[in-house]
């Protein structure tokens, strides 16, 4: 074991604090026994005590097993070994330390701490070694290991992670799992291959959570469930797990949660369902109800009689408004048949509006994406100003559409969406209470205000009766009568 002083002075030069770097020495040491015949995956995993601390006897051994023998393409392990070490030119922190430590920490850290262009890198020549060192390759194969590494990094410290199932899924899946992200990738490419830069600049522009993949990954199996939030240099990936029956993920459309979870970090972890066009009726007042007042990030998505899915994000509190309101968060998307994100151009900030109908982007008169409150022949156009240009349905497709399904859904962690939830208590309580005063009181205009009700007919026929002399309060049972005597 190293000393205290070159531990120091290791953590001087890599993302990585004491502890951490006193488990890497650890696993370094076990990966240069040559008595010890275990693959490089399980030497990094059954060198940390945390192994044992948080998974019974062998367990570790066995999970490791499956996730190489029926999770991750054969032979990754020796390909992240070797994608690990590309750099042969480390300088020595200290005089007369171990290169091979150094190189060893290094690679480690391009997984994830230095950063997801470094990842991204790493996630490549993994590809490039499993297809025979070529400089192009197939999308598919790109996607397909990223998927894996998603259910790989689960497998390996939760408790309730069902291998068979993940290993059924991935079987059935062999055709082809995530081809909304191949058939995204693929159009960036040339004669059905991408190069590596063409690769890297797709996933910041498109899915910036994918390097987050191998990241947690790797983590996982050095330092398990023990995560070091604060020092953390990437955003933990978590397979979304929907609290409510979704009537657009599922069957062939599941493997669109890995997508859509890779397009924001706040994506990732529960989702709680806040409206449900099968479960609150199709309605614009239900949904409306549904989501007025929630204040964490949410996603809609929207499923269309053809069967294109596309949405929008948004990190803002839902209200009614005249105007535009929301933040540079929101962005807009087309997720089935082919994953497109469109993020905001800076140039104008009509994000959402929200009063007779929803929309985002474009102008009052014009949203992007528009959803009117008859919730029939719906809009997506093709660009705005706030908006990059795009598709947001098949190019072949109409920009009116009719909704089959459409879903809003709280995101962004436990403790967020259980915030925002009470944000929204709060609101209809508030709502409620304001209603029940005006019932009582001649001047509801500073009552209404607040909660956006003047645009609405709801006290129209108060304002037309009060010029009435027969028409008074009626004290005794609340609310207004008409006096038929006079």
């Amino acid at each position: 074991m190293s000393s205290q002083a070159e531990i120091n002075k290791l953590a001087e030069r890599y993302p990585f604090n004491d502890e951490e770097l006193e488990q890497l020495i650890r696993c370094h040491s076990a990966l240069c026994d040559i008595k010890n015949t275990d693959t490089f995956l399980t030497k990094i995993a059954l060198s940390s005590p945390y192994s044992y601390f948080f998974l019974p006897g062998n367990e570790m051994r066995r999970r490791v097993e499956i996730v190489e023998g029926r999770i991750l393409p054969e032979g990754f392990g020796s390909c992240l070994r070797a994608a690990m070490s590309v750099d042969l030119f480390v300088d020595c922190a200290n005089e007369g330390q171990d290169l091979s430590l150094e190189r060893f920490l290094e690679g480690v850290a391009d997984c994830g701490q230095r950063g997801h262009k470094e990842a991204l890198r790493v996630i490549w020549d993994c590809c490039s070694y499993l297809a025979g060192f070529e400089d192009a390759l197939k999308p598919s194969l790109v996607v397909d290991l990223c998927y894996r590494l998603a259910f790989a990094a689960d497998v390996t410290v939760s408790p309730e992670a069902d291998a068979k199932a993940i290993i059924a899924k991935l079987e059935s899946e062999r055709d082809g799992a995530c081809l909304s992200l191949v058939k995204s990738l693929a159009q960036f490419g040339k004669n059905g291959l991408v190069d590596k830069q063409t690769f890297m600049n797709w996933a910041e522009l498109t899915v910036p959570q994918l390097s987050s993949t191998l990241s947690t990954f790797v983590h996982n199996l050095l330092f398990h469930t023990k995560w070091t939030h604060h020092h953390l240099n990437f955003v933990p990936f978590e397979y979304p797990k929907l609290d409510h029956v979704s009537s657009i993920f599922q069957g062939s459309h599941c493997s669109n949660l890995f997508a859509l979870a890779l397009t924001s970090p706040f994506m990732g972890g529960n989702w709680q369902n806040l409206y449900s066009f099968e479960y609150h009726g199709n309605s614009m007042n239900r949904l409306q109800y549904s989501i007025l007042g929630f204040s964490g990030p949410s996603v809609v998505v929207i499923e269309t009689e053809q069967g294109h899915i596309l949405g929008a994000f948004l990190k803002t509190t839902w209200k009614k408004s005249k105007e535009f309101y929301g933040d540079s968060n929101a962005f807009i998307f087309q997720l089935h048949p082919t994953l497109a994100v469109f993020s905001p151009t800076g140039s104008e900030t009509n994000f959402i509006h929200l009063l007779d109908g929803l929309g985002f982007g474009g102008t009052k008169d014009m949203p992007r994406l528009y959803i009117p409150a008859s919730m029939e022949a719906c809009n997506a156009g093709v660009m705005d100003k706030t908006f990059r240009e795009g598709d947001l349905l098949p190019g072949d497709a109409l920009e009116k559409f009719n909704i089959k399904s459409l879903e809003v859904w709280a995101v962004g962690g436990e403790e967020v969406i259980r915030k925002g939830l009470k944000a929204r208590e709060d609101w209809r309580a508030l709502t409620d209470s304001t209603i029940y005063q005006a019932r009582v009181i001649k001047d509801k205009s500073p009552l209404v205000k607040d909660i956006n009700l003047l645009d609405t007919n709801l006290y129209k026929h108060l304002g037309e009766a009060r010029g009435r002399a027969e028409f008074r309060v009626d004290e005794k049972h609340g609310g207004y009568v008409l006096d038929r005597s006079q």
